[in-house]
C-alpha cells in the first residue's frame, strides 16, 4: 500500500512552576503507509522533526501498556492503532490519557493509578477460604482477566471516572476479580465486603466503554456485574446501590413495572428520603412526582413464569468456558 500524507494533530503540554498545566495543539505533516503504527509516525516525528515531543514507548508488541493515549477520541495502544484506521479525513488527533495527572505532552504519572490497583491487595492471601479441591476449569476466570497489562485504557474511557475521582476504576475492580476467582484465596468474603463499601464495585454505571477500549479483551465490566453477584450472595447489601437493585429486581417481578414512589425510601431510607425534600418539592411543581399506586404491567403472570423459570434454572454466570476433555 502506497505512503500516505496525514496530519497529526498533537496535545502538547507542560506543567508550569507553579504545578498549572498549560496545553496546546501542534500539527506535524507525515507520510507515511497506512498500515504503520500510530507510534511508529510518533517515532518519526520525534526523530525528524520535532525531538521535544515526549511520548511513552517500550515493548511495541502490545505488551506492556506503555504507549496507551488518546487517539482520535479513544484511548488506544499506539503500537497496535494503525494510522489509516485512527484517521477522519486525514487527521489523526493524539492526546494524553484522561482521568490522570499529565507530566508533559502524551505522558500521564501512573502513579494514582497504581495506587488503585494497590488498593485491592494485587496478591493472594492466606484465609480459611482456600480450596482444597481445584476442578479443571476453576481458572478460566482468573486466566480471562489476567490478560490484563495495566495500561490504563480502561481507567482513562470510564465515564464514571471522569465525575467521580473516588471511584477506584475497572481496571482495579477487574484485578480484584482475578483473586475472588482464585481457589487460592483464603479471605474471598473479606474483600468482597471491602469491594461493597462506596467508590468500589456499586460505583460502576456500566457505560461499557472499559470493554469497548480494553485492547486485551479483559471485559472489566463483566467482572465488575459478577463482584456485585457474588457480594449480594455473601450478604452484604447494606449500601444504597445494593439497596436500589434488590428494590428494581422486587417491583420487576411483582408488577413488571418500578413503583418509583417508594423506590426512593427503599434506597435511601427515611433520613435519606428526608434529605431529598427539596428535589421532592421541585418535582412536585413541575408535576412529575410519581403515583403512589404502583403501575401493574400487561402479562406480568408470564413475566412470573420467567422469573420462575430463572430460580428453578438459575443461570451459571460463573462459567466462561466448557471443560476442555483430551481426546
Amino acid at each position: 500500500m502506497a505512503e500516505q500524507s496525514y496530519t497529526f494533530r498533537i496535545q502538547r503540554n507542560r506543567v508550569t512552576e507553579g504545578g498549572r498545566l498549560e496545553s496546546r495543539w501542534q500539527e506535524y505533516q507525515v507520510k507515511v503507509n497506512p498500515n504503520a503504527t500510530v507510534l511508529s509516525a510518533l517515532e518519526e516525528i520525534k526523530g525528524g522533526q520535532d525531538g521535544s515531543l515526549t511520548f511513552r514507548q517500550s515493548c511495541r508488541s502490545a505488551i506492556c501498556g506503555s504507549c496507551a493515549m488518546r487517539i482520535s477520541g479513544r484511548t488506544r495502544l499506539a503500537c497496535k492503532t494503525h494510522v489509516g484506521i485512527a484517521a477522519r479525513d486525514g487527521v489523526v488527533t493524539l492526546a494524553p490519557q484522561a482521568n490522570q495527572p499529565v507530566l508533559k505532552d502524551l505522558a500521564i504519572d501512573i502513579g494514582p493509578f497504581f495506587k488503585r490497583i494497590h488498593t485491592i491487595r494485587p496478591f493472594l492471601e492466606e484465609g480459611p477460604e482456600t480450596a482444597t479441591q481445584v476442578g479443571k476449569t476453576a481458572y478460566d476466570h482468573v486466566n480471562q482477566v489476567s490478560q490484563c497489562i495495566m495500561c490504563g485504557c480502561c481507567y482513562s474511557d470510564c465515564t464514571m471516572a471522569e465525575v467521580s475521582p473516588e471511584y477506584i476504576g475497572p481496571a482495579a475492580l477487574a484485578k480484584a476479580f482475578r483473586f475472588v476467582s482464585d481457589p487460592r484465596e483464603g479471605k474471598k468474603s473479606d474483600r468482597l465486603r471491602q469491594l461493597s463499601d462506596p467508590h468500589m464495585m456499586w460505583a460502576c454505571s456500566r457505560c461499557t466503554m472499559c470493554v469497548d477500549v480494553c485492547p486485551k479483551d479483559v471485559k472489566p465490566m463483566e467482572a465488575i456485574v459478577k463482584l456485585r453477584t457474588r457480594g449480594i450472595a455473601k450478604g452484604y447489601t447494606d449500601g444504597a446501590a445494593q439497596k436500589h437493585a434488590l428494590a428494581f429486581h422486587e417491583d420487576i417481578k411483582k408488577s413488571g413495572d418500578l413503583n418509583e414512589f417508594t423506590l426512593m425510601m427503599r434506597t435511601l431510607g427515611l433520613i435519606g428520603t428526608l434529605k431529598e425534600t427539596g428535589s421532592a418539592l421541585h418535582l412536585m411543581k413541575k408535576g412529575k412526582i410519581p403515583s403512589p399506586f404502583p403501575h401493574q404491567a400487561k402479562g406480568v403472570d408470564q413475566l412470573n413464569k420467567v422469573f420462575n423459570l430463572l430460580e428453578q434454572n438459575p443461570l451459571d454466570v460463573e462459567t466462561k468456558a466448557p471443560e476442555i476433555v483430551p481426546e
